[in-house]
């Protein structure tokens, strides 16, 4: 398979709330150990009433990678708001929901995206972090506290960063862009709107009532309850009955289109030449019984040629931008849901060159990579271990007296980037980027044998008793010998 790009992507989810007393600003950092490794294949699903062309693929493969569980901080789960991407780090910003602000920050290690590191988290007690960029070397975040509307910067090489904090007009900094020498805040509610921050650290204020969110690319838009204000002065005008209150509400823009997440109006996609509208996407049907309030679209992602849209409820919309005169057909057509095997509430989704990161609320982050689809998936048997076992059935076996890594083979063929790895107790499954679990129970299977115990032919699958699940990460007792059995699919 292809890598379409060389950056990655984010996911976000952000819920403005009230304000609390500030401790003195010395946040915490330490290291945890909260992801999961997966290295499963997401299919796209469909959802009336959208019209899916799931009659054909869309040419490409999504892999969910990991998934990182959100921080604890003071005692409470925060939620994931906003993903960074700065050279080989990802940094995620998270808050709280509902009164009180505790906030805090993912530093991320994705050099190898299928082994991802948390490498720091910096606790915030008495602040939301709403959102996170980068610039010059220093992590900048935005949100709110006690005191209302701030933004700052960290340094990362620190061992204890200290926040450098500014203050911002109106009540929550909610979104954030870095562009060149340039830094755009938007800050919501009354009072609220755009800050543009300077290399020198000079501030320039517009105001915009209730701004949402700020996006930069040949123009500066800054999305409000009422209109998309353009910083040249024109504007577009947006249903005021659209926008929730106390909601996220995102824009992205590239060269040729300015894409905004309208909430209850779904997304609107416009020709930023002229500010014309080139097509809309409704919000999500409504299951019944369900909260309408919940089904809204609250994030836009563009990564030519896909187009996300977080959905809320109803989760993560993927569309394809297809090149074609706009009087023939719209320039993008809708495909399909990502399904992660069971209903998932999402309201924020970023792409970025070859990963999509989405945030879930309490539920934390996902991290997915994007493949073009150049190869035929068969689903096989596959074997973690160096040395061949014996009888008439092929298989091999994980001698764990030495060296503690072991290529994998699946379908009787070595698979490149695959291994297995135990140390310290622990059994890690790397599938690497030619192979991934298949989405069934129980992918995978180990049986941990002692000296002179190791069968003379191959075990069945179903006698396996030292672990069955579809953890690639797993804690296990030690064994002079694992037989370690996975469900696969395998890029041909």
């Amino acid at each position: 398979m292809k890598k379409i790009g060389t950056l990655m992507v984010l996911f976000l989810v952000l819920v403005f709330s009230c304000q609390k007393d500030l401790e003195p600003n010395e946040p915490a950092s330490f290291p945890k150990g909260r992801i999961t490794k997966k290295n499963q294949v997401i299919p796209l699903v469909s959802s009336d009433p959208l019209k899916i062309n799931l009659d054909k693929s869309i040419g490409y493969v999504f892999t969910l990678i990991a998934e990182v569980d959100a921080p604890v901080v003071s005692e409470q789960t925060v939620q994931a708001t906003h993903v960074e991407l700065a050279g080989e780090l990802a940094l995620v910003s998270y808050n709280m929901r509902g009164a009180e602000q505790i906030g805090a920050l993912d530093i991320i290690d994705v050099s190898d995206p299928y082994d991802p590191v948390i490498v720091k988290t910096i606790e915030f007690p008495g602040r939301d972090v709403n959102t996170v960029g980068w610039k010059d070397g220093m992590i900048v975040i935005a949100g709110q506290d006690v005191d209302g509307a701030f933004y700052g910067y960290l340094d990362p090489a620190l061992e204890e960063p200290v926040l450098e904090l500014h203050r911002l007009p109106s009540h929550s900094g909610i979104s954030l862009v870095v562009q060149d020498d340039l830094t755009y805040f938007a800050s919501g509610r009354s009072g609220g709107g755009l800050t543009i921050v300077d290399g020198e650290g000079q501030e320039t204020f517009t105001e915009y009532p209730d701004a949402r969110s700020v996006a930069a690319g040949q123009e500066v838009y800054t999305l409000s309850k009422e209109n998309i204000f353009v910083l040249d002065g024109s504007s577009i005008d947006i249903d005021p009955a659209f926008i929730q209150d106390f909601s996220k509400a995102e824009l992205d823009v590239s060269d040729e289109y300015l894409f905004a997440a309208l909430n209850r109006g779904g997304a609107h996609v416009y020709h930023t030449a002229d500010l014309s509208l080139a097509q809309m996407f409704s919000r999500p049907a409504v299951p019944a019984g369900k909260e309408p309030e919940d089904y809204v679209t609250n994030s836009v992602s563009f990564n030519p040629p896909l187009f996300f849209l977080g959905n809320g409820a109803a989760g993560i919309a993927v569309s394809k931008h297809v090149d074609v005169p706009l009087e023939e057909q719209p320039p993008f057509i809708e495909y399909g849901y990502f399904d992660f095997g069971g209903p998932l509430s999402t309201n924020f989704v970023m792409s970025q060159g070859n990963f999509v990161f989405v945030a879930t609320g309490l539920g934390g982050l996902k991290i997915l990579t994007i493949e073009e689809e150049e190869c035929n998936w068969t689903f096989e048997t596959a074997f973690a271990g160096s040395d061949a076992g014996g009888g008439a059935a092929w298989w091999y076996y994980f001698d764990n007296t030495g060296d503690g890594t072991h290529p994998i083979y699946a379908g009787q063929q070595l698979i490149e980037g695959a291994y297995a790895q135990y140390a310290d107790g622990v059994l890690t499954i790397v599938p690497g980027p030619n192979m991934a679990m298949q989405d069934v129970a129980e992918a995978v299977k180990i049986q941990g044998y002692n000296e002179g115990e190791l069968p003379t032919e191959r075990p069945a699958a179903g006698l396996f008793t030292t672990y069955k699940g579809n953890d690639l990460v797993i804690e296990l007792d030690y064994y002079p010998y694992y037989v370690i059995h996975l469900s696969v699919m395998v890029c041909n």
